[in-house]
């Protein structure tokens, strides 16, 4: 038997402390980083009404903007992936990488588009902001997310203050057909995230970004085509504001967002998701004049409080072995 103070220091769980403060700090800095992803995804979301409005008092419809959008955000991903000579995954993954752009996210948008006419901006957001439950209760009912008093407590302050914020600015009556297609657009849109989530481990997250923005351009492609477009007659400005549509709110908030899913998991990226609304009224505030409640400013409190407290609780595991988070995959 050998006796030495090496072998007592490790019996004594002298390394076992170590390790485990080396693999707390390295949880921390992982799930800080994919906040700090989500949170870039929100708020380059969270630019896209402004730069549609500007696109649209410049003369572009909505499908051909639409179009446009994911044109350009595909071809400046699919150029990343050019750079980077990152090699293709499965058929079956090519794919299913298509099919969430072209189905699911197309579909959100479709749906979204076609509820506001009914209940305006506001109430058809705060409905589309329904999807962190269907995410989180999905996640629940397939045992990859546990119900911590912490993430529920993160969950109804985010959904709370955005509630608080979008009906400050809105007194309209809820339209039964605008809550089904609201509604709808919350499912479409959580879909779109379980689905991402389940491939996001054998994807890179710039080129699964590409194929979905590929499959979405194809719909809107076709969308055009059927009714006689597209029509590129509006003015050159048109350009400059589609273009940065389709890489601010479009490539980087998709990118950094899959990015950050993959870090701290689906359930608390759709939660840090709510501060895009909070951050769209914001921005309207501060560049455009908009006035903001006290109400209001709870709201955003509240949503702010959600992601603070999701930074102290850790991030739950689906059960799935994880890469690690600084290896680059070109699979």
């Amino acid at each position: 038997m050998v006796d030495s103070p090496d072998v007592r220091r490790r019996l004594s769980g002298g390394d076992v402390c170590s390790s485990a403060r080396t693999l707390t700090n390295r949880v921390g800095s992982r799930q800080s980083r994919g906040i700090a992803l989500c949170l870039l995804s929100a708020l380059s979301f969270a630019m896209l009404p402004f730069l549609a409005n500007a696109a649209y008092g410049a003369g572009i419809g909505l499908s051909e903007l639409l179009l446009i959008r994911f044109v350009v955000a595909g071809a400046a991903l699919w150029a990343i992936v050019a750079v980077r000579r990152l090699s293709m995954p499965q058929p079956r993954l090519i794919l299913l990488g298509l099919a969430l752009g072209a189905v699911a996210y197309s579909l959100q948008s479709v749906l979204y588009f076609a509820a506001l006419p009914y209940n305006g901006p506001s109430l058809t957001t705060l409905l589309l902001y329904t999807f962190p439950v269907v995410v989180f209760v999905v996640l629940l009912i397939k045992g990859q997310e546990r119900a911590t008093p912490g993430r529920l407590i993160a969950l109804v302050l985010a959904l709370a203050g955005v509630a608080v914020v979008l009906l400050g600015s809105s007194t309209g009556a809820l339209h039964p057909v605008g809550v089904v297609l609201g509604l709808g657009t919350a499912v479409a849109y959580a879909t779109y995230i379980l689905v991402g989530n389940s491939v996001d481990q054998s994807f890179d997250r710039i080129l699964l970004s590409a194929l979905v923005c590929s499959g979405a351009a194809a719909t809107f492609t076709v969308v055009n085509l059927a009714s006689g477009g597209p029509n590129l007659d509006f003015r050159p400005t048109g350009w400059w504001w589609a273009t940065a549509l389709g890489l601010i709110s479009t490539a980087l908030a998709l990118t950094t967002f899959f990015a950050g899913m993959r870090l701290i998991g689906p359930a608390s990226a759709s939660i840090i998701s709510c501060v895009e609304p909070v951050a769209t009224v914001l921005v309207g505030v501060s560049l455009f004049g908009d006035r903001l409640g006290w109400l209001q400013l709870l709201g955003a409190l509240a949503v702010v409080t959600a992601v603070v407290l999701l930074q102290r609780v850790p991030a739950a595991s689906d059960g799935r072995p994880r890469r690690r988070p600084w290896a680059r995959t070109s699979r």
